[in-house]
């Protein structure tokens, strides 16, 4: 059969003798040895998977913190100016009045947007 092509399992020329087993033996062994070998191949892109989502939420977590602390900062520095500004042209009471005025409008808008977003 020279030059010919056959697809397919090839035949069996044999038995296997008494006490010899299967003629192959390490084909049955191998499923059950891939199994834990691709378990233990994908533990470190796993953990390498758990690592960069820690590192970018770290990350996010900072990115938070600095923002808080940046408007914080940045709502103390305006209170301070407009209550200069303010208290030049009238009460200091007054100045305060304002200035809390100003800041539940800007609270009411806030939540009214914010519960407008939670509903629809």
């Amino acid at each position: 059969m020279r030059g010919s092509f056959v697809v397919g399992a090839k035949p069996k020329t044999g038995q296997a003798k008494i006490g010899q087993g299967a003629a192959r033996p390490e084909r049955a062994v191998l499923p059950a040895m891939i199994g834990p070998l691709l378990k233990l191949m994908a533990v470190p892109a796993m953990a390498r998977t758990v690592r960069a989502s820690a590192a970018d939420a770290a990350v996010r977590a900072g990115f938070g913190l600095a923002a808080g602390l940046a408007g914080a900062v940045g709502l103390f520095c305006f209170s301070r100016s407009s209550l200069t500004v303010l208290e030049r042209n009238m009460d200091p009471a007054e100045a305060w009045a304002v200035l809390g005025g100003f800041y539940s409008v800007v609270g009411g808008i806030l939540y009214f947007a914010a519960a407008k977003r939670r509903r629809g």
